[in-house]
C-alpha cells in the first residue's frame, strides 16, 4: 500500500487547485522511499492539473531547493535558467523554496512578484521542513539534486553549483539506466 504524507490543511481531494503564474505548493508527497530512490510528490500547475514527478520517467529531474534570502540560492536560480534555456528538452526542473517568512498558501503570493521579477519560467514550488527531511534534511541553500529516469539521485550539490558542474552531473544522469 502506497503511503503519502498530506501538508496539515491540505485534502488529498481539495477541490482546488492552489497556484499563482508558476508558483503553487506541494499537494503531497510519499512518506516512505528507498534510500537510494527520490522521494515521488505531486503538485498543482498554472492550469489546475495535478502533476506527480514520476510521471516524468523518460526525463532527468533537477530539484533545486533555495530562499528567496539567499544570494547564493537566487544566483542558483539564474544558473538553472541558463541551462534550461539551451534548449535540451530531456530534463525538467523544479525549484522548492524553503523557509520563506509565510508558510503554505500565504508564501504563493511573495513567491509569485519573485518569480516574475526574476523571470524564472519553471515550476517553483512552496517547501515545508517535512518535504526537506524526505530528501535528508535541507540544511543549506541552494542544494540541488539531480535525479535520473530511475528516480534515483545521481548526484548532490550542496551549496553554489557552477554551470559546468550541473551540465556534467545532467550529462552523467542522462547515460545512467
Amino acid at each position: 500500500m502506497k503511503q503519502i504524507f498530506v501538508p496539515p490543511n491540505v485534502a488529498v481531494d481539495s477541490g482546488g487547485p492552489n497556484y499563482f503564474h508558476n508558483i503553487s505548493r506541494i499537494k503531497y508527497w510519499d512518506r516512505i522511499s528507498q534510500a537510494s530512490r527520490a522521494t515521488n510528490f505531486a503538485w498543482w500547475d498554472s492550469t489546475g492539473t495535478v502533476h506527480e514527478m514520476y510521471e516524468y520517467w523518460n526525463k532527468v529531474v533537477i530539484l533545486n531547493f533555495f530562499g528567496t534570502w539567499s544570494a547564493p540560492a537566487v544566483s542558483q536560480l539564474a544558473v538553472l535558467d541558463s541551462i534550461r534555456s539551451l534548449g535540451d528538452t530531456n530534463y525538467l526542473i523544479i525549484a522548492v523554496a524553503m523557509r520563506e517568512k509565510q508558510t503554505e498558501g500565504n508564501a504563493i503570493p511573495p513567491l509569485d512578484s519573485f518569480a516574475r521579477a526574476h523571470s524564472i519560467p519553471y515550476q517553483i514550488l512552496v517547501g515545508s521542513r517535512d518535504f526537506g527531511f524526505t530528501y535528508g534534511g535541507i540544511d543549506v541553500v541552494p542544494t540541488t539534486f539531480v535525479i535520473t529516469r530511475r528516480r534515483k539521485i545521481s548526484d548532490t550539490f550542496e551549496g553554489y553549483a557552477t554551470t559546468a558542474q550541473l551540465k556534467a552531473a545532467i550529462t552523467k544522469a542522462e547515460s545512467l539506466p
